[in-house]
C-alpha cells in the first residue's frame, strides 16, 4: 500500500500571523508534490478515515490549539504531531516559525523523533448511572465555582485510600502536563521519560496535603464529599463537565497513546533553561 501524500494543518483561528504561515507551508509542501489538508480550529471530531489519509499532522497556532487538535481526534495514535509556535511558553509546540517549513520537510523525510505521549481516560460517574468519558493530554482539574465553599475529596489509588482533602481543587497532571496548570500550582516537573502521574491539591486546607508522584498505570479515583453546590471537572482546561455530590470520578492512563515529533537536536533540559528561564 502507498503511504499517504497529505499532511493535515490544524490553524490558530482568528490569527493573522497563523494564517500567514499557513499559506507559506502549504506553498512549500505544494512544491514538493504534497497536498495540505486544513481542519478548522473548532469543535468538529475528526475521524479515522482523515487521519489515516496523513502523513503528519501540523498545529500552527501554540499550545491550546496543539490540545484543541488531539481532542478532536478520533483515534490519537494514528498521526504523528509536530507544533509549531506562536505562543509564548509552547512547551507541546517547540518549533519555531522560523524554522517551520525546514522542519516539516524534515519530519517528512523521517529526521524528527517520534515519542509515545501517555493520554488519559476520564470517566465521571453519576449516580443516575450517566457516565461522562473524556481523553486528556495534559492534565484534568476538578475545582470549586466562585463563592462555593472548600471541596472535601476522598482519593483512591488502586481502590486503596490515600487521603481525604480539603482545597479549591484537584488536579491530575501527565509528564507532559507537569509544564502546565501542574507547574503554576506548584507541582513538580517530570521528566518525559518518567511514566508518572502527578496529583496536586490546589491551594489546600492543610499544609499536609502536598503534590505526590505515582506510577502512571495506577488508577486515581477522587470521591467528592458533602458537596453542596455545583463544582466543575476541567480537561486540558477546554472541555468541562459539572460535578455534584455522589459524583465519582476515574483517572487512568489511555489504551491509546500519542505520536508527538520533535526534532532531534531538542532536550527537555535546554527546553526548561529557554522557556522557564532557568540558569
Amino acid at each position: 500500500m502507498s503511504q499517504p501524500n497529505k499532511v493535515m494543518l490544524c490553524v490558530k483561528g482568528g490569527d493573522p500571523a497563523a494564517a500567514k504561515a499557513a499559506k507559506e507551508l502549504e506553498s512549500a509542501l505544494k512544491s514538493q508534490g504534497i497536498e495540505a489538508i486544513q481542519v478548522a480550529d473548532n469543535a468538529n471530531e475528526i475521524p479515522a478515515t482523515i487521519l489515516r489519509s496523513c502523513r503528519l499532522a501540523v498545529v500552527i497556532g501554540g499550545d491550546g490549539t496543539f490540545l484543541s487538535l488531539v481532542r478532536r481526534m478520533e483515534q490519537k495514535n494514528i498521526t504523528p504531531v509536530m507544533g509549531v509556535n506562536l505562543g509564548s511558553l509552547g512547551f507541546i509546540t517547540d518549533t519555531s516559525r522560523e524554522q517551520m517549513v525546514a522542519a516539516v520537510l524534515a519530519a517528512l523525510a523521517g529526521h524528527f523523533k517520534a515519542e509515545k505521549k501517555p493520554l488519559l481516560t476520564i470517566e465521571l460517574k453519576h449516580p443516575n448511572g450517566k457516565t461522562d468519558v473524556a481523553t486528556v493530554f495534559n492534565d484534568v482539574c476538578l475545582s470549586k465555582g466562585a463563592g462555593t465553599a472548600l471541596l472535601k475529596f476522598e482519593i483512591l489509588l488502586d481502590g486503596e485510600l490515600l487521603s481525604h482533602v480539603k482545597a479549591d481543587g484537584y488536579l491530575v497532571a501527565t509528564p507532559t502536563g507537569s509544564t502546565a496548570y501542574s507547574l503554576s500550582a506548584g507541582g513538580p516537573l517530570l521528566h518525559p521519560q518518567l511514566e508518572g502521574l502527578v496529583l496536586i491539591p490546589i491551594c489546600a486546607h492543610s499544609l499536609s496535603a502536598r503534590p505526590i508522584v505515582i506510577p502512571l498505570h495506577q488508577r486515581v479515583e477522587i470521591k467528592t464529599i458533602e458537596l453542596k453546590e455545583t463544582a466543575y471537572l476541567v480537561c486540558d482546561g477546554q472541555v468541562s463537565f459539572e460535578v455534584k455530590d455522589g459524583d465519582e470520578l476515574l483517572v487512568q492512563v489511555s489504551k491509546q497513546h500519542l505520536q508527538l515529533l520533535r526534532p532531534p537536536q531538542s532536550g527537555w533540559s535546554e527546553a526548561l533553561r529557554s522557556k522557564l528561564k532557568m540558569a
